[in-house]
């Protein structure tokens, strides 16, 4: 649970939204080396990275 400010509660959202953008890549690239091989979900803060239908991708 955060006990910051709002401010700092933002930064760390965004901070999360851009690691799970970095996730998604690589899950992505290593979905080309084994099609199929990954699966799941994974939460961060500020981010959701889903497994799609055409590879995976954040969500905030």
């Amino acid at each position: 649970m955060h006990t910051g400010s709002a401010k700092s509660l933002r930064e760390k959202e965004n901070r999360g939204r851009e690691i799970a953008e970095q996730i998604a890549a690589l899950l992505n690239e290593a979905e080309t080396l084994a099609p199929g091989g990954t699966s799941g979900q994974l939460n961060v803060v500020g981010a959701t990275v889903r497994r799609r239908i055409n590879g995976w991708e954040a969500q905030a």
